[in-house]
């Protein structure tokens, strides 16, 4: 999978982040990457459980949730793949899940690799 940089993330939010922390720009980024690392895995693992569950109303409520924290921080990719879920399960699809979710923790880690790098 060849995937840049930019398709990952969202620089401009990323320098929003940076801007409000203000002198703090570069701590204030790493604080709110943090955040977010403790808020993924429960969030995956929402997800997870509820597809094992068959439970796609709240399927579809852990992908919003993931797409909203990921827009925030700028991981644009993650937050495409999150909507995707989320389209899915309140369309009642059912099949495809393990695929998506596979790829969101492959891009999942290639944006971090990415975000830890700035």
């Amino acid at each position: 999978m060849s995937i840049s940089k930019e398709d990952l993330i969202d620089f401009d939010i990323v320098q929003g982040l940076k801007e409000l922390g203000g002198d703090d720009g570069d701590d204030f980024l790493k604080e709110i990457l943090d955040l977010y690392a403790e808020q993924y895995p429960i969030l995956l693992n929402q997800i997870k459980g509820f597809l094992k569950n068959s439970d796609y109303n709240n399927l579809s409520k852990s992908a919003h949730a993931l797409k909203g924290a990921s827009l925030n921080i700028g991981a644009k990719e993650v937050a495409s793949i999150c909507k995707t879920i989320e389209i899915n399960s309140k369309s009642g699809v059912q099949e495809g899940y393990l695929d998506l979710i596979s790829n969101l923790e492959s891009i999942h880690s290639l944006t971090f690799i990415e975000l830890g790098k700035l």
